[in-house]
């Protein structure tokens, strides 16, 4: 019997099929052919977060900025059959809004990747900068603001 673990790459995307147990040469090489195809076909790779563009805006609490933008250190993509999308969700999990001082590099979210409403994977979400508290005399006056409004 004969066997194949075979490869394609279109643009980005690559699939590998691997099929054994063939009768003949020409049969492996045709149904291997197949099975990749179908893999093009029905399923499409998605982009989660790729390290250095994607980024996640969060609000702060007393810091010198009112929004930090939060990164992810890995890249991650996840693969479906297209008619499972509608199954996708992602969200971010954080208690917010983050407290100044923020470090540079600190974990303050997570990325919560769903499919079906189970998790998939989680990643850690970092801060791309060093965000400072503001002096004493605004944060007075923004938590009164806070406390009287209800706004921060």
């Amino acid at each position: 019997k004969y066997s194949l673990a075979s490869s394609i790459k279109r643009d980005t995307r690559r699939i590998i099929a691997v099929g054994s147990g063939f009768p003949t040469k020409n049969l492996r090489s045709s149904q291997s052919l197949i099975l990749l195809n179908w893999g093009f076909r029905n399923t499409d790779t998605y982009e989660i977060s790729k390290t250095g563009e994607t980024f996640f805006e969060l609000d702060t609490w007393l810091g010198r900025k009112s929004k930090i933008k939060a990164i992810t250190k890995e890249d991650y993509y996840i693969t479906l059959d297209k008619k499972d999308i509608r199954h996708l969700k992602v969200y971010l999990e954080y208690d917010g809004p983050i407290e100044a001082p923020i470090q540079k590099d600190q974990k303050i979210a997570n990325l919560i990747v769903l499919e079906k409403d189970e998790v998939v994977k989680t990643l850690p979400l970092y801060a791309s900068e060093k965000i400072t508290k503001v002096n004493f005399f605004k944060s007075l006056i923004t938590s009164l603001n806070y406390l009287i409004w209800g706004d921060v």
